[in-house]
């Protein structure tokens, strides 16, 4: 009895913890919303691209021709096959601030060898982050991302939400991408910045090459966004941008067994954060995977403790839920936001028994 109260008592207090602390994510945006002018820092966009023809043509483009006034653009052409040289050479012929790397023969799998290298040439102090399957919302992306440099930030965040296409598959992907979002951004706007995603941040190059350890780093082939962003990150250095102007869109995984095997991978970096983040995301993850589970043991227990916990969860999670999706590019989910969340409580076990029994994933 005491054993079920006590269990009760904690889905409950993470989660109302969790999702009233969103509010603070929601005043990050909208005080992001308006920025005055501010004197706008030369950056270097890197881009990892391995047989990413199509995608170059397609999207290179977008981020050429962005409003600003001085940045250059490094494209690694990592050890591709397609043609992916020939598309390059097109554009570099029309565009005097690009530059690629041609990355052949690495001695080490996964891009990270290849960014390393694009960190090592780039010009500028500045560095911004995307993929070749991305493209900026906006031609003020990168205005968006300079408007948060200062004296004070060494690492700016952004958001990168998948395209949306027909199918249940899409839905979940672009929830998940948006839950991600949520709970990274919330914990930076609380000051406990623990992540970022490489299609869409900035951080500057010397704060890069002082705290990230070049042997560690080098030694696991993923992760080469977050656990960079876990190991530089402070409370005092890390902005967040979530506005609509700085959101790049991604092409989404088409395939579930592609989805689960990106995901597995994202995990794995978990394992190498901070003591403290990995405690507090555990802690999250705990009360959003046994909520379900938790809830059906009580309907046939206490029925009466489980339509309280129910309501109680629901009357926290779903008004602050819809005000984060109406901010971030999510407001068609909203009317299945409940199957959703049930959908993330699966997906949570079922990706996390991938972890456990997958012992080596390449990056593709």
């Amino acid at each position: 009895m005491n054993l079920i109260y006590l269990i009760s008592l904690f889905i409950g207090t993470v989660q109302l913890l969790f999702w009233l602390s969103t509010y603070f994510l929601r005043k990050g945006i909208k005080e992001s919303e308006t920025y005055g002018t501010t004197a706008l820092e030369p950056l270097t966009v890197i881009i990892s691209a391995r047989n990413e023809a199509h995608n170059l043509s397609t999207f290179l483009p977008h981020i050429l021709s962005q409003d600003y006034p001085d940045f250059e653009i490094i494209v690694i052409n990592d050890d591709s096959t397609d043609h992916s040289s020939e598309v390059l050479d097109h554009f570099m012929a029309q565009y005097h601030n690009l530059r690629v790397i041609h990355m052949q023969n690495k001695d080490r799998e996964g891009k990270k060898q290849g960014l390393q290298e694009g960190i090592k040439q780039a010009k500028y102090e500045w560095l911004v982050f995307t993929d070749a399957d991305c493209y900026p919302k906006s031609n003020q992306w990168l205005r968006s991302l300079a408007a948060k440099c200062n004296d004070k930030t060494d690492i700016i965040l952004g958001y990168s939400p998948y395209q949306q296409e027909n199918g249940c598959l899409n839905d979940f992907i672009r929830y998940e991408t948006f839950m991600t979002a949520a709970i990274y951004g919330t914990f930076t706007q609380l000051g406990m910045p623990y992540m970022g995603v490489g299609r869409n941040m900035a951080y500057r190059k010397s704060r890069f090459l002082e705290k990230v350890n070049k042997e560690k780093f080098e030694k696991i082939s993923f992760g080469d966004d977050d656990i960079a962003v876990n190991a530089m990150a402070t409370c005092q250095n890390t902005a967040l941008q979530f506005t609509e102007k700085a959101m790049v869109m991604s092409l989404p995984k088409a395939t579930l067994p592609d989805f689960i095997k990106q995901k597995t991978r994202h995990i794995s970096s978990s394992a190498y954060y901070k003591t403290n983040h990995q405690w507090l995301l555990s802690l999250l993850a705990i009360s959003q995977a046994n909520f379900y589970p938790f809830l059906f043991f009580l309907v046939f227990y206490k029925t009466h403790a489980a339509i309280f916990l129910f309501i109680f969860r629901m009357a926290i999670f779903l008004p602050n839920l819809i005000l984060l999706m109406r901010k971030m590019e999510c407001k068609d989910l909203i009317h299945k936001a409940i199957l959703m969340d049930f959908l993330f409580f699966l997906y949570y076990w079922y990706v996390s028994f991938q972890w456990i029994r997958t012992k080596k994933i390449s990056w593709n």
